[in-house]
């Protein structure tokens, strides 16, 4: 469900998607290659596919989403695990949007607070609405928001708005 919001969100025109989950994603082998792979200064496996979506479309490539294809992918989940799943997803968050913020020369910016609140409505609009299901989104980005800001408050100073400090040098 969660994924799904996200491809809706950030590939609603299929033709010029902006995201592609690293588990649904193909190109050459070459292609990869040349854009430099997935960059290896993530130290865990959360935010690099987007990052790499990222540089993608900044060297002009376009990104198809193909809504029909269906990859089974799946994690075996304890309730801890899934906390700490999130939990890594906010922390790669963080420095993927460093990364972006280095790039534009501009501050971190999040996404809107009504892509968040969207995301909560969720398990209203589908035919399983539980208060289980409400109560997992919920805790899923408070951990992902308690990632978040633990990136930040452990990053290296160069994730801090270095675009300002290279307009004074």
């Amino acid at each position: 469900m969660l994924i799904d919001y996200i491809y809706s969100y950030f590939n609603a025109d299929a033709c010029c998607a902006a995201f592609v989950a690293s588990n649904n994603l193909a190109l050459s082998a070459e292609l990869f290659r040349r854009m430099g792979g997935f960059d290896t200064s993530f130290p865990l496996a959360a935010a690099e596919d987007r990052e790499f979506c990222d540089r993608l479309r900044r060297q002009g490539r376009r990104l198809l989403y193909v809504r029909d294809a269906v990859v089974a992918h799946a994690h075996p989940l304890t309730f801890g695990g899934f906390l700490r799943q999130h939990f890594n997803y906010g922390r790669g968050a963080f420095q993927f949007h460093c990364i972006r913020a280095r790039r534009d020369q501009a501050p971190i910016q999040v996404e809107p607070v009504s892509f968040y609140v969207d995301l909560l409505r969720l398990p209203l609009t589908l035919k399983r609405r539980t208060v289980r299901l409400m109560g997992l989104v919920f805790l899923s980005q408070v951990a992902n928001a308690v990632g978040f800001y633990f990136g930040k408050l452990t990053s290296r100073p160069r994730c801090h708005n270095e675009h300002e400090r290279d307009r004074s040098d």
